[in-house]
């Protein structure tokens, strides 16, 4: 659920059907447009070539929404629904049905080109939030055109940093009798709308000073929506739709170029980015609200050193942006994640062991108003059945023959005014699943053996690596627990899926170098190209052990190379067989063997290349002259014209090694 600006709710700021938006669409379509309503005609087709162009116009804004519409379409796939994008003349650029009933959906009149404009169709949708400017759900008879009465649809537009309408995003599907259901539907779809507006303006204004309008006394309210981007001087260079809203104006055009402090009249000088002071403001519709600058802004002359160099601001520092990276998943999380970090929302982080469920908690609550406070994390897997009930919610004396005589305070009550982290949420036992809830409705905390209520008030964060809806249909999750828990959701993407990879290798480095007294150490192009083939199963906490492994080992070396690699990852390059000789032996033999020669020792081609046949003849050599010389290594080494430290480097690079009595085994 969002708090607009004024305090209202999400439900009293969302029309309903048979609202004054529909009827005034309808007569439209009457007096304005001159449609039938009994038209059973579909929507028009854009031609294949106009449709070419829109898609080409849209392609940034429908890459930077990826995870947005990705998460939209899960919603939409367990109902039954479509997912449709169209640009601000209603025309389908882009449409998603991911199930088999909601791809019959799409031949019936929701075809990527078709127009969905009001003058075509008349009600609708995707037409009526063009044109209404606001989300609205079309269910049934309120659609205009008799072919769609048997559809229900919710729409939202998406805003530009302009004001102007640029998209609109819908949920589509067949009418069922629970309006329920359409109230879901809307709510989730206006939360994208928003979401991916949000984005188009963070982009848009990078550089420039943003201004956070709030009915709140806050320090740097994240949680308002109202935003204004200005230059050094005040002047206004786009706003959000609630930040406009606050300005009495729906577009940037209507502004005329016109200042913040001319609108509020205010001194814009007063603003003190991160100075932990508001700005007390008159709005022009007689309201109060309260303008916070959270961008340091520059002086006129620091524009000429803008362009010379990157700038450099304190969000880049702050714990949420350092762990997004450089990837673009990560930063969709962390974009979401400012949006509701100090509103009462639960908050469930999904995603594969090691991903960094934890950091990310961590990081949250560090950038909350709650930063202050505790940060207490329980590992509901970690801790045993029996010992979990204590853990969390504490006893009173004497309450066990072995326990602490004064009693023990829970997890719960320690982490009161701060952050809970519930990580493995998914492996707790359901009786304890059902203690949890009534903790989290209540918001109070009854100690084991005790009568007196404690109250609490803690941020939720619930983390796991479970599939909690299938755990909740198998019975072995609370439904209840599930939905409360589930307030906001992320999920954060394995390693193997993350874009930045390279610069998160480096940045491991550069930690652990630093930590442990290490000098600076380079990585070898073949141990990138190794890195980025590998599953990394334990994600990033086993990329951070493999790190510690190589620097531990082998600090005095220059340069990370595949032979200095923990056993899974040298066991992982065997397998696909892919050698880098050139980045693995030393200057000398590289002559040996070719960059990107090639061998496998199980399932060997019966012709290998002349690139693989080198490699497997190097290996061979080094076999025979260790077993004439009884695997003396320092014999073997001047025998082959290498230094000893170069002989093992291959003889792990090459899978060679002696077991008691049997002589040389080659790798599995």
């Amino acid at each position: 659920m969002t708090i607009s600006p004024t305090g209202l709710s999400l439900t009293s700021r969302l029309p309903i059907v048979g609202s004054d938006i529909i009827k005034a669409s309808w007569r439209r379509c009457f007096t304005d447009y001159h449609l039938d309503p009994l038209d059973r005609r579909g929507p028009p087709l854009a031609s294949r070539n106009t449709l070419k162009v829109l898609q080409g116009e849209m392609a940034e804004m429908l890459s930077d929404s990826t995870m947005i519409i990705n998460r939209l379409r899960g919603v939409a796939r367990e109902v039954d629904r479509i997912v449709l994008i169209a640009n601000a003349d209603g025309i389908i650029v882009s449409n998603h049905a991911d199930s088999p009933i909601s791809q019959e959906i799409l031949r019936e009149g929701f075809a990527i080109g078709s127009i969905l404009h009001e003058q075509h169709v008349g009600t609708n949708g995707i037409g009526t939030c063009i044109a209404s400017r606001q989300p609205i759900t079309i269910n049934a008879e309120a659609h205009f055109n008799k072919a769609f009465r048997g559809f229900t649809c919710s729409a939202a537009p998406v805003f530009g940093p302009d004001g102007s309408v640029l998209a609109a995003i819908d949920i589509s599907g067949r009418l069922r009798s629970d309006r329920a259901e359409g109230n879901f539907a809307q709510h989730f779809i206006y939360e994208a709308a928003q979401l991916i507006s949000l984005l188009l303006f963070r982009k848009k204004h990078k550089s420039d000073c943003i201004v956070l309008l709030s009915n709140a006394e806050d320090t740097i309210p994240f949680s308002t929506q109202a935003l204004v981007a200005t230059d050094e001087t005040g002047k206004i260079l786009g706003a959000t739709a609630d930040g406009f809203a606050c300005l009495g104006v729906s577009d940037l055009q209507a502004l005329a170029g016109r200042s913040l402090s001319d609108i509020c009249k205010a001194n814009f000088s007063e603003l003190k980015p991160l100075s932990g002071q508001s700005l007390r403001l008159q709005t022009p519709g007689g309201g109060i609200a309260y303008a916070t600058a959270f961008m340091d802004k520059k002086p006129a002359a620091a524009i000429a050193v803008r362009k010379s160099r990157p700038a450099i601001t304190a969000l880049a520092t702050r714990p949420l942006e350092r762990i997004a990276g450089r990837d673009a998943a990560m930063g969709e999380i962390v974009a979401i994640c400012r949006k509701i970090i100090d509103r009462d929302i639960p908050l469930l982080v999904l995603g594969e062991t090691g991903v960094g469920k934890d950091t990310l908690a961590r990081a949250i609550h560090a950038e909350s108003a709650r930063a202050g406070k505790p940060y207490i994390a329980v590992n509901c897997a970690a801790i045993p059945a029996t010992l979990l009930a204590s853990e969390l919610f504490g006893y009173a004396p004497g309450t066990f023959t072995d326990g602490c005589k004064e009693g023990r305070i829970g997890k719960i009550a320690a982490s009161t005014g701060g952050t809970l982290f519930l990580d493995e949420i998914g492996d707790m036992p359901l009786d304890l699943q059902a203690h949890l809830l009534q903790v989290l409705e209540d918001r109070i905390v009854t100690p084991l053996g005790s009568t007196a209520a404690v109250p609490v008030d803690v941020k939720i964060i619930c983390a796991t690596h479970r599939d909690l809806q299938s755990m909740v249909q198998a019975g072995r999750f609370r439904q209840d627990l599930y939905y409360r828990i589930r307030g906001a959701q992320f999920v954060i993407p394995a390693l193997r899926q993350r874009s930045d990879l390279e610069a998160l290798v480096a940045a491991v480095i550069r930690d652990e170098a630093q930590s442990e007294g290490y000098p600076s150490v380079a990585i070898a192009a073949g141990v990138l190209a190794l890195f980025n083939r590998y599953p990394w199963p334990g994600n990033i906490r086993e990329l951070r052990n493999v790190i510690r492994y190589a620097l531990s080992l082998h600090s005095d070396e220059q340069e990370i190379q595949i032979a200095h690699l923990p056993d899974q990852l040298l066991e992982f390059w065997r397998q696909e067989a892919v050698i880098e000789p050139q980045q693995n032996l030393d200057n000398a033999d590289a002559a040996n063997l070719d960059k990107s020669g090639m061998t496998t020792y199980s399932n060997r081609p019966t012709r290998p290349t002349l690139k693989a046949a080198g490699a497997l003849a190097e290996r061979q050599r080094i076999l025979d002259v260790l077993n004439s010389l009884n695997w003396n290594i320092a014999v073997a080494a001047g025998q082959l014209g290498i230094s000893r430290a170069t002989l093992h480097r291959k003889m792990r690079l090459h899978a060679i090694a002696k077991r008691k009595g049997l002589g040389a085994v080659r790798g599995r």
